[in-house]
């Protein structure tokens, strides 16, 4: 009789402490769980994404972990992104849940009071655990810090594409010897008066304490520039030596052709005299206001916060560095790798948001091209 007993003690005992270890679960599991169902029963989350910074693999991914929760995206760049979602709010159509794009853009759309604050999303302590980030912070563009996220410090600068067979690269030390009048008339830059990428450029050039307004005044209005509004084509004519150079112009489209065989290249930022950029990128996140599927939505910006999402973002596009430290950079290429200890500018931060004077310059200096 003993030993049935005993067993029956064992039994009693075993259910006892699990339960007692259920119910020592820490606040923050207990949360998650909650959302994780939550979130499969709303069954979806609206993405809406600029085209080109995100990976596929990130959705993918997050589907194989969650394939109860359904990624339906919105593509588009950011010109398309934003009417669209302005017009779908003002028919009262609140269909997006989170928005994932440039700063520029979503800087706009905060400052039309479009988002809710993202940071009391955070429940997995490795995403709300500040040390784990550069900087040991978290990095934000509004200046209450807590509706748009950045995840990503890449190594960048005022991105220039060449041709290698007319340009040597050697020649440029600094972003100044652009201005030499050997390269009057054979220079195509972006129209950086355009939203998204070439104003996020201009930028870093306004505010970099080493070029500034004269850079930008003197680019614009003495060596005969050229604007363009389509990227593939300013990097096709550059290929095809109707241009030397091509500024404000995406280095995704400039690799993409290298890697063609086409005699393209840029330069490469650590190789200039002036402070590098660290870039932001697209890779801004932000949480809508009335979000359709708020659950999913959480799920997915922890998930794509966390150390596994990182990692897929990083691996994903190759030529992106993850704010996240302990995401491995072994496969980041060295030239937009962060070096620890160096100094950068970082453009996406709430002092240097404002676009306004350096493009109310840009506007001076074609005006004073024009007479």
């Amino acid at each position: 009789m003993a030993k049935p007993f005993s067993r029956r003690l064992v039994l009693l005992l075993g259910l006892w402490s699990a339960a007692a270890y259920g119910a020592e679960k820490p606040a923050w599991q207990i949360e998650w769980e909650r959302t994780v169902q939550a979130a499969k029963q709303e069954g979806r989350v609206a993405i809406y994404a600029a085209i080109g910074p995100y990976h596929p693999a990130i959705f993918s991914e997050f589907q194989k972990d969650y394939p109860e929760v359904k990624v339906v995206m919105v593509h588009g760049s950011s010109s398309q992104i934003s009417p669209r979602l302005l017009a779908e709010r003002r028919a009262g159509q609140y269909l997006a849940d989170v928005y994932m794009g440039g700063p520029t853009s979503l800087y706009r759309f905060h400052q039309s009071k479009h988002f809710d604050p993202i940071t009391p999303l955070f429940m997995l302590p490795e995403v709300a655990d500040q040390f784990k980030w550069w900087e040991g912070k978290h990095t934000y563009i509004d200046p209450e810090r807590q509706y748009i996220f950045v995840n990503e410090g890449s190594i960048s600068g005022l991105t220039i594409a060449y041709n290698t067979r007319l340009v040597k690269a050697e020649e440029f030390k600094s972003y100044w010897d652009i201005l030499a009048p050997k390269w009057k008339g054979k220079i195509v830059s972006l129209d950086v008066r355009e939203p998204g990428f070439g104003t996020s450029e201009l930028r870093f050039v306004y505010y970099h304490p080493e070029l500034g307004p004269e850079f930008i005044r003197r680019f614009f209005s003495e060596i005969g520039v050229v604007l363009a509004r389509d990227h593939r084509q300013t990097i096709n004519w550059v290929a095809t030596e109707k241009f030397a150079l091509c500024l404000f112009c995406r280095d995704t489209f400039a690799s993409e052709a290298r890697s063609q065989g086409l005699p393209i290249d840029s330069f490469n930022p650590k190789e200039m005299k002036e402070m590098p950029r660290l870039r932001g990128s697209a890779s801004s996140l932000a949480l809508m206001n009335h979000p359709a599927h708020p659950n999913a939505a959480r799920l997915f910006i922890n998930w794509f916060l966390s150390r596994r999402g990182q990692q897929v973002y990083q691996e994903g596009h190759g030529d992106r560095d993850s704010l996240r430290e302990d995401v491995p950079k072994d496969k980041v290429p060295p030239r937009f790798r962060r070096v620890p200890g160096k100094k950068y500018l970082f453009v996406e931060e709430p002092a240097f948001m404002d676009a306004k004077p350096a493009l109310k310059i840009v506007e001076e200096a074609l005006s004073e091209r024009k007479k």
